[in-house]
């Protein structure tokens, strides 16, 4: 049997996309209990609204935006935080006394919002980059839009939308997948594929998503 390491690109991310789309987070519970939007309310606004806005829309280019994000990617997030698996001293201690439950909430909340659109002319005059769609197999890295779409919309599991979110922060984040400061991606599967971009490359595909947004 050949190791991760040695298979192809595609056949990681193909990998990658079994466990995300058909495992669910991995949580205390066998299986995620279902959110309660209108009780997540409640929680975002008072351990959320600081930095991500009562409604997920972030006033901060350096904050993510919450708002229409795929919730099973942010029930996963609040869950490696809690379990410092990602580090982050204030998100730890924003959820490290949460329930399943209510993380569970937060995350339907956030979910249920609308990310408000970009400029259409800006968007329409945006050119599609050719690793979102086609990738590059020289360097054996697959197509963006496998998972994320190729407006930045996610196909499912727990993979996260892009569309829409600000550039510094899609390039603070691909950064760290790259240099490895964040890890808490299935296998390293995204660390592996960031690592053989350029910076360049990295700065293109942030504003591209960034200028696809919004989501509902």
């Amino acid at each position: 049997m050949r190791s991760l390491a040695k298979t192809s690109g595609l056949s990681r991310l193909l990998l990658f996309a079994a466990i995300t789309l058909n495992t669910p987070v991995l949580l205390a519970e066998d299986n995620p209990p279902a959110g309660d939007a209108m009780a997540g309310q409640a929680l975002a606004a008072k351990k959320c609204y600081r930095c991500h806005g009562n409604n997920g829309v972030s006033d901060d280019p350096d904050t993510p935006h919450l708002a229409a994000q795929n919730p099973a990617y942010l029930l996963k997030q609040m869950h490696d935080y809690k379990l410092k698996i990602r580090e982050d001293k204030n998100m730890y201690k924003r959820v490290r006394r949460l329930s399943e439950q209510q993380m569970a909430d937060i995350a339907a909340w956030f979910a249920w919002q609308v990310l408000p659109e970009t400029d259409p002319e800006l968007k329409k005059q945006t050119k599609v980059p050719e690793m979102v769609t086609k990738g590059d197999k020289q360097r054996d890295i697959p197509p963006c839009m496998l998972c994320h779409g190729v407006d930045g919309k996610t196909v499912g599991g727990e993979i996260p939308s892009l569309a829409g979110q600000s550039a510094d922060y899609l390039i603070y984040t691909m950064q760290n997948f790259k240099d490895g400061s964040r890890a808490n991606d299935p296998g390293g599967i995204v660390q592996g594929f960031l690592k053989k971009l350029s910076d360049t490359e990295i700065e293109a595909l942030a504003v591209y998503f960034a200028h696809m947004g919004g989501r509902e």
